[in-house]
C-alpha cells in the first residue's frame, strides 16, 4: 500500500442532519445516508494519507452557515435526492472555479458509477435567479473547489434498493474518494486506494480491526497470498499511534518512517 500526501485539505459535508432529515422516503432518511456515506470516504482518504475534515461527524444539525464551508481546497457535499425521478447526478460550480469543479464532478461521477448500478443523470449546475452565482449554497460559498453529489433518489425503488444496502454506501463512498484521488493525481493507488490487484471486477476484502496498545486506530483488510493470509493496514494512522512520523519519497518512491 501506498501512502500519497498533497498537502491539500478535503471537506467531506454529510447533507443535512439532526432535526433536519433531508429526503424521506421508502423507510429511509437522507440524513443518515449521508453520514454514512460521508464517514466511509473520509476514512479511505486518510488511509490514503489525505487531510480530510468533516463537517459533522455525528446526527446533528447544522445550518447553511460558515460551519458547513470550513476553509479547504476542495468541498464534496453529499446529498439524496427526491421527486420522482432516478439515478446519480453531481452538480459542479458554474462561478467557482468552474473548470476544476468540473473534472473533479466527473471523477466522482465516473467513480460511483463504476461501482454502483445508478442511472447516470449527469453533471448539473445552476444559476441564481441574477445569473450572477450557483443556486446551490455548498457550491456557491466554499472556498475551495466545489461539488455536491446527489446519490440517487430516496423516492424511487431502484434508487432506495441501493441506498438501503450498507454495502452500496460503502461501494458510493469509494467512488467519491477515487474520484477525489483522481481529481488530486494520486498516484499508485487502485481505485479502492488499498491494494493494487490483477482483477477486472471489484472484490469486497475481508476487514481486519487494528488496535495499538489496546485502542482501536483503524481498519485494514485482509489478503491472503500463497496460503497465507496477511493483514494490510494504513501506515500513517498505525505510525502515528506508535509515535511515530510518515513521509513519502517521490523519487525512490519509499514510505519513510521516524520515531519522534
Amino acid at each position: 500500500m501506498q501512502v500519497v500526501e498533497t498537502n491539500l485539505k478535503v471537506c467531506i459535508d454529510p447533507g443535512h442532519g439532526g432535526k433536519d432529515p433531508g429526503a424521506v422516503g421508502n423507510g429511509l432518511q437522507e440524513k443518515d445516508i449521508t453520514l454514512h456515506i460521508a464517514l466511509e470516504t473520509a476514512r479511505i482518504l486518510r488511509a490514503a494519507g489525505q487531510m480530510v475534515i468533516l463537517t459533522r461527524e455525528t446526527d446533528r444539525y447544522i445550518d447553511l452557515t460558515a460551519e458547513r464551508t470550513p476553509a479547504a481546497d476542495i468541498s464534496v457535499s453529499i446529498h439524496v435526492n427526491s421527486g420522482g425521478g432516478q439515478g446519480l447526478e453531481t452538480w459542479v460550480s458554474l462561478f467557482n472555479r468552474p473548470a476544476e469543479s468540473k473534472m473533479l464532478g466527473q471523477a466522482i461521477q465516473a467513480g460511483i458509477l463504476s461501482r454502483v448500478p445508478f442511472h447516470n443523470r449527469g453533471l448539473k449546475t445552476g444559476k441564481n435567479a441574477a445569473g450572477t452565482a450557483d443556486y446551490l449554497y455548498m457550491l456557491r460559498k466554499p472556498m475551495g473547489v466545489a461539488v455536491l453529489v446527489e446519490c440517487g433518489f430516496i423516492d424511487s425503488g431502484a434508487d432506495a434498493a441501493i441506498l438501503g444496502s450498507p454495502e452500496n454506501l460503502k461501494k458510493i463512498a469509494r467512488g467519491i474518494a477515487g474520484g477525489v484521488a483522481q481529481y488530486l493525481g494520486v498516484k499508485g493507488e487502485d481505485k479502492d486506494m488499498l491494494v493494487k490487484l490483477n482483477l477486472k471486477t471489484d472484490v469486497d476484502l475481508p476487514e481486519a480491526k487494528i488496535e495499538v496498545n489496546g485502542k482501536y486506530i483503524s481498519t485494514g483488510v485482509i489478503l491472503n497470498v500463497a496460503g497465507e493470509d496477511t493483514a494490510y493496514a494504513p501506515i500513517r494512522v498505525v505510525a502515528e499511534a506508535l509515535g511515530a512520523t510518515v513521509n513519502w519519497d517521490d523519487r525512490t518512491k519509499t514510505v519513510l518512517i521516524e520515531s519522534r
